[in-house]
């Protein structure tokens, strides 16, 4: 949970950066710029919903009893969860907002004599063999730099198929954007989710990458811990790209159970530091099961709270 809070704050602040660097008066909108801004925005408001959602959920589940009292505010935090998921409708709507500017974005860079490079990096990405990409390497959790390395080339390889997948054979202008629309809506969602979340999670990757270099050097050690635990994470729910694309072998996927146990040992100890990190006082959390359990327990409290802070002030 903490990692994801601190994620999320470091993709937001660039985010800010982004826009005042790119919003000047009088330059076009629909920049490629723009559109990475786009994207940031609809990718972080989706996992940020879908993530409150699932972490207020597993924490009522843990806490028992205790879960259910409206005290201890889960309530709220899985009602408001529900808000935002649902603001905009679904949030699948703003992962195909996702989808549709990085197209854009993708078909700009590979016009003809617009962006050489740009294009063949794509490609590369797409037609160059998982086990050549893979340099000898069997995929091991603990690599960072080449976790970074395929969620870079799982997002290029999904989003070259959903482009792919969109093509048309018809010349007529109007007949072409129905059916697009039909294979983009109704045929192809389960592609066109995938690819959006592919970019989230190298988005994620990449500027943490980058953010914890800058860190100071005392913290740097653990932030590369918890950046290490969301790379395994991201790449065992997403086992099964991996593999079938040879970007990580049966070997390196059988390890990261081990990998990540191994991280949960070194980071537990510190799990408290790092929720401290925050600042977020005994007032600001207001519920007895984040403060004084024990002595709002000691007696018969009826799930109220008035007895408990006459207690918690004395």
């Amino acid at each position: 949970k903490q990692w994801y809070q601190r994620r999320v704050a470091i993709t937001a602040g660039q985010i800010q950066a982004m826009y005042a660097k790119f919003s000047v008066p009088g330059r076009d909108i629909y920049t490629v710029s723009h559109r990475e801004i786009v994207m940031m925005c609809c990718a972080i408001k989706a996992i940020t919903g879908w993530h409150v959602n699932t972490a207020a959920t597993i924490c009522r589940e843990r806490c028992g009893g205790q879960g259910y009292l409206a005290a201890n505010r889960f309530g709220p935090a899985i009602a408001g969860s529900h808000s935002s998921m649902t603001a905009e409708g679904d949030n699948s709507v703003l992962m195909m907002k996702v989808a549709m500017e990085y197209i854009a974005d993708m078909a700009a860079k590979m016009k003809p004599g617009k962006n050489l490079s740009a294009a063949v990096e794509m490609l590369r990405a797409k037609y160059t063999p998982g086990i050549v990409q893979r340099k000898g390497k069997n995929g091991s959790g603990r690599d960072i730099a080449y976790i970074h390395h395929i969620l870079n080339l799982r997002e290029k390889i999904l989003f070259l198929q959903v482009a792919e997948k969109m093509r048309v054979s018809t010349k007529d202008k109007a007949a072409a954007r129905a059916a697009r629309f039909e294979k983009w809506s109704q045929q192809e969602q389960d592609s066109v989710q995938a690819a959006a979340r592919a970019y989230s999670d190298k988005l994620i990757s990449d500027i943490c990458y980058e953010k914890i270099g800058l860190a100071d050097p005392s913290i740097q050690p653990i932030l590369k811990k918890l950046y290490n635990l969301y790379l395994i994470t991201v790449l065992q729910e997403n086992i099964s790209f991996f593999l079938t694309n040879n970007l990580i072998s049966r070997k390196g996927a059988s390890s990261l159970r081990d990998d990540f146990d191994a991280l949960i040992k070194e980071i537990a100890p510190e799990s408290l530091a790092l929720a401290e990190g925050f600042g977020i006082t005994e007032e600001m959390l207001s519920a007895p099961i984040a403060r004084d359990w024990e002595l709002y327990n000691s007696y018969d409290n009826a799930g109220e709270m008035k007895k408990f802070e006459d207690l918690a002030r004395s």
